[in-house]
């Protein structure tokens, strides 16, 4: 009984809530159309099939969302990370000063 009671609210939500089905019909239909498209392919070819990809990424992306608002968990934020951006700029800044400089000395 003590799962019965634990999955009840799940359950009832799955019943009751429309975006939660249409979610989980939306990764259906995706999975649906991604094995329907690989299953004449070779695996070398499946691998490089954007397509193929964007069904299994959607699909995967569809079962997270209809797993979000079952449990009411937010999507997570994301990282920010503003140290290894201005490392990454400051490395073409030093990138381009270095090429100014080469270049000022060959004209010399």
């Amino acid at each position: 009984m003590a799962v019965a009671e634990r999955i009840s609210p799940y359950v009832n939500r799955l019943f009751d809530d429309d975006a939660v089905r249409d979610q989980l019909g939306d990764a259906l239909v995706r999975g649906r159309r991604a094995y329907r498209r690989a299953r004449d392919e070779k695996a070398a070819e499946a691998v490089k099939d954007q397509r193929l990809m964007d069904h299994v990424t959607g699909a995967a992306r569809s079962l997270q969302g209809a797993i979000r608002a079952l449990t009411d968990k937010p999507p997570p934020k994301p990282e920010r990370r503003p140290l290894r951006t201005a490392r990454l700029l400051c490395a073409a800044l030093a990138i381009g000063a270095a090429a100014a400089w080469y270049d000022s000395r060959e004209r010399a």
